[in-house]
């Protein structure tokens, strides 16, 4: 009789075998590094007003920082996926770790506006690097847990920036600059500092690489062994149905999280409902990810999107709702529900992509999606809902945003038991039913 151990040993190594420690000690150090990158994004708000204050600069200045964070971290993750690909995610996140601190630092070399704008941009195209990085993680080292590892490394671009915002919240305004630039220097430190520490501890396994004695449930089960190369994954209809609908719930969500407050005042709430809906949102963001990134590994990737897709828009209907029977209490809860559901946006493509189009280039695939569909996403979640609630008010504008979510999950529909299948799969899947 056969020693199965010893059969399988050269063709299905361990995670130790690899790397000499456990495959979390990679999914912690891909955490990490994805939390200190987090007040990019979302310690931003506690952070501009500090800025725009020493320096005198104007909110249309301060805001045209954030709009070029989110475009050029979102572009950065295509050439960041790239790299990490081919070379592996070591030396992409170590070095892109210190130029993204370098790009929070040079938040402190003002009052040139151009000069900081210029290293913002760089640091934020660095801080894409990273992003890609850590949530391809998911998919290399965790086929058999691609949705809830993707939701917790996704969900510490969120969480991380805890830490970052109560130093500054707490800085009185008599406090002299000083006080502001030591924490600023602090956090560039620790960025650079976690990711060449996270970084040295960050390996790929050999493509295709499996669990020993892992079987794939049906709802999570790969229909084709072929490692889809990011010009092979755009040959696919299946890939541009995934583009489309990320655009569309990605614009959904950024109109509603970037602009809650200002809805809430639009209704006449108190500064309590806004507070409440804000602080809420970015709990419930990052908790949704895990929820619906875990729930997907049993109801199936297209089940979960289809449905959290569907709910956020369900839900922003009811935030109008709300506001028309001035109900606070009903709009904060329904606010916090939408992006509940919209988050998981962030952990259910990237598991798609790596079940879909296997993991070999999962970095390259993953990369390219979230740059065209975020970056698109941001247009209308910053620019253009901007000019229609000028034109049409906040109801109607949250409203598109409603009906482009609903639309988003309608667009997976047809995805639910039709993966790509390789041109060598073809006899495969003439003989074998196809798991939606």
């Amino acid at each position: 009789m056969i020693d199965q151990t010893s059969a399988r040993a050269p063709n299905h190594p361990t995670d130790r075998s690899i790397l000499g420690y456990s495959r979390y000690v990679v999914f912690a150090a891909a955490f990490l590094a994805m939390a200190v990158i987090s007040p990019y994004e979302y310690a931003w708000s506690s952070m501009s007003g500090h800025i725009g204050a020493l320096y005198h600069w104007s909110h249309t200045q301060i805001g045209l920082m954030f709009t070029l964070f989110v475009v050029f971290e979102s572009v950065g993750t295509l050439p960041g996926g790239i790299l990490r690909d081919r070379f592996g995610p070591r030396w992409v996140t170590i070095i892109a770790g210190v130029v993204a601190g370098f790009g929070i630092y040079a938040t402190s070399l003002g009052p040139s506006y151009v000069m900081v704008l210029v290293l913002w941009c760089i640091g934020s195209f660095f801080a894409g690097f990273i992003y890609n990085a850590a949530v391809t993680t998911a998919n290399k080292w965790f086929p058999d847990k691609r949705g809830l590892t993707a939701g917790l490394i996704a969900g510490a671009f969120s969480w991380g920036s805890l830490p970052f915002i109560f130093p500054i919240r707490a800085i009185p305004k008599s406090a002299p600059d000083a006080e502001f630039f030591h924490v600023i220097y602090l956090m560039a430190l620790i960025i650079g500092g976690v990711a060449v520490i996270t970084g040295a501890l960050m390996k790929d396994p050999p493509a295709g690489w499996r669990p020993p004695d892992w079987a794939p449930s049906r709802p999570v089960r790969r229909q084709s062994e072929h490692q889809y190369t990011l010009s092979e994954a755009l040959m696919t209809w299946q890939m541009w149905l995934l583009i489309a609908s990320f655009i569309l719930i990605s614009s959904a969500g950024l109109a509603g999280v970037s602009k809650i407050v200002r809805y809430s005042d639009s209704f006449g709430f108190t500064v309590a409902a806004a507070t409440a809906a804000a602080g809420g949102i970015a709990i419930a963001n990052g908790l949704g990810r895990v929820v619906l990134g875990g729930l997907s590994e049993r109801i199936g990737r297209e089940t979960a999107m289809i449905w959290s897709y569907i709910l956020t828009g369900v839900f922003l209907f009811l935030s109008i709702v709300a506001g028309s029977i001035h109900s606070e209490i009903l709009f904060v809860a329904t606010a916090i529900l939408a992006i509940f559901f919209w988050g998981p946006l962030f952990s259910l493509f990237p598991a798609a992509i790596g079940q879909y189009f296997g993991e070999a280039s999962a970095g390259s695939n993953y990369g390219l999606l979230y740059a065209v569909a975020k970056g698109s996403g941001g247009v209308y979640g910053g620019v253009l809902s901007a000019f229609l609630i000028n034109d049409a008010g906040y109801s109607v504008a949250m409203g598109v945003a409603a009906v482009m979510a609903i639309c988003a999950g309608l667009l997976i529909i047809p995805l639910k038991g039709r993966p790509p299948l390789w041109k060598g799969d073809a006899d495969y899947s003439m003989g074998h039913h196809v798991p939606g």
